[in-house]
């Protein structure tokens, strides 16, 4: 291939990619810091210099504070930000810390001092409203620590357990009726699979069954899990519960990763009150689950390009009781059966396909409840056969899995814009997700 010819085919590739990406835009991806600068006296900042910083990425926005002392930045990328505000004859206010989630604007407040523009006084913490006064949408957001020791997290339990602790928010128990990544939820009273789900802002849900389609469960694949309850804004509309957007994180400005492992094994656990009572296991099945992966990301280009990718894998090793009280003969009771009936096709048909014919899973005979919390095996009378033994049948059989998932995401900071009435600023951020978590299942047939 002659280097014209790869230059054009490489040229069409990369168009390809930004047109693909461009519908992106129109997700709900993005956030939004608002709020007004004031004087010690608490008057109003007029022509106040704002701007905001991602603490990861670097990117920055700009704008000016306006009669009224407001300002806005809109459709700026999640995550953390340093927010500073100068004005001439005040000295500069920086609030760190200031977290954007997707689909929600941050309120804050920023107080300027008297004083040369060069100190910097920190006012973190002191702005930021114990309640939200810019939106009337019920946003809850998880991220950074909360993410990594939460209890089941770090297991791959699935990220919808920190859906439970938001306020109208219970457990569908067995009444769920569709996918869940992790424990069913309900949402002020809506059906379970009524929750709309999404990835990065992106449709996520599985339309046969309700619930997401791809399944994202490794925090460290999360960089905030956000679900709004009530309230939605004019940007959503799918369903009548709640909304849970996934955002994936990015690269970064510094290197960084991470190596991670979880290890589950039954020689912690030990039997239930069903397993001792009732299907006759002296010891806990085998179970030994193995979690981990790792992580990488940082920038290409400082400031302009940086690239985030992942993988991890969880293999189970299991054994798993299968239990049933319907009663069936057990093998005493075949062998009074047999002798009853020595000449019977149909027992012989029985004696050929029954449960205890098929050995895989060694099959034992248990009892089966009374319906007074005991338990026993049942003698029956079958035609002239007196004295027929039924009970239940337990076997245990190896389940493995081994699961993989992966992501690789690249996010490219293309241009800014200002508005030139100051307040607001946009950053355009095309962020180009070339897998996004796909879990390949692989089990024995």
């Amino acid at each position: 291939m002659s280097c014209k010819l790869r230059n054009t085919v490489a040229l069409l590739a990369l168009s390809l990619a930004v047109v693909w990406c461009i519908p992106a835009f129109g997700q709900v991806v993005k956030g939004s810091i608002s709020g007004t600068v004031t004087d010690p006296q608490g008057a109003v900042v007029s022509g106040a210099t704002v701007k905001a910083t991602q603490q990861d990425t670097g990117a920055s926005f700009k704008t000016t504070s306006d009669s009224s002392g407001s300002f806005r930045f809109n459709l700026i990328p999640p995550g953390q930000y340093k927010v500073e505000a100068t004005a001439q004859g005040f000295k500069t206010s920086v609030e760190n810390g200031v977290l954007v989630s997707a689909g929600a604007d941050i309120g804050i407040g920023l107080k300027l001092a008297v004083g040369e523009s060069s100190v910097v006084l920190d006012v973190s913490g002191d702005s930021a409203p114990l309640i939200e006064t810019t939106q009337s949408q019920v946003t809850n957001t998880f991220s950074g620590e909360a993410l990594h020791t939460f209890a089941g997290l770090p297991e791959n339990e699935g990220l919808d357990s920190l859906a439970l602790f938001v306020p109208g928010v219970v457990n569908t128990r067995d009444n769920t009726f569709s996918n869940s990544n992790g424990p069913g939820f309900s949402t002020n009273g809506q059906r379970g699979r009524n929750n709309d789900q999404q990835i990065d802002g992106q449709n996520n849900n599985d339309n046969s069954v309700g619930g997401p389609a791809l399944f994202v469960s490794d925090t460290e694949f999360v960089g905030q899990y956000v679900i709004v309850t009530n309230q939605f804004g004019p940007e959503y509309g799918r369903n009548g519960g709640s909304v849970v957007n996934v955002i994936t994180k990015g690269g970064g400005n510094v290197w960084h990763g991470s190596i991670y492992e979880n290890e589950n094994n039954s020689i912690f656990n030990t039997l239930t009150n069903d397993q001792k009572q009732f299907q006759g296991l002296q010891q806990v099945p085998r179970l030994n689950d193995e979690f981990g992966g790792f992580t990488i990301g940082g920038p290409i280009v400082k400031n302009k390009v940086q690239l985030f990718g992942g993988f991890d894998q969880e293999i189970i090793s299991t054994l798993t009781p299968d239990h049933t009280d319907g009663l069936a003969p057990t093998p005493a009771g075949l062998a009074t059966l047999n002798g009853c009936f020595p000449n019977s096709v149909s027992l012989q048909q029985y004696n050929k396909f029954g449960p205890y014919s098929i050995s895989a899973g060694s099959p034992f005979s248990t009892p089966t409840p009374n319906g007074d919390g005991t338990s026993s095996f049942k003698t029956l009378n079958v035609g002239t056969c007196n004295g027929v033994q039924f009970g239940g049948i337990t076997r245990t059989l190896s389940t493995p899995l081994h699961a993989f998932n992966f992501v690789l995401k690249n996010d490219i900071q293309l241009a800014m814009t200002h508005s030139r009435r100051g307040i607001s600023s946009i950053a355009k951020t095309l962020s180009i997700t070339i897998s996004a978590m796909p879990r390949t299942d692989i089990r024995p047939t």
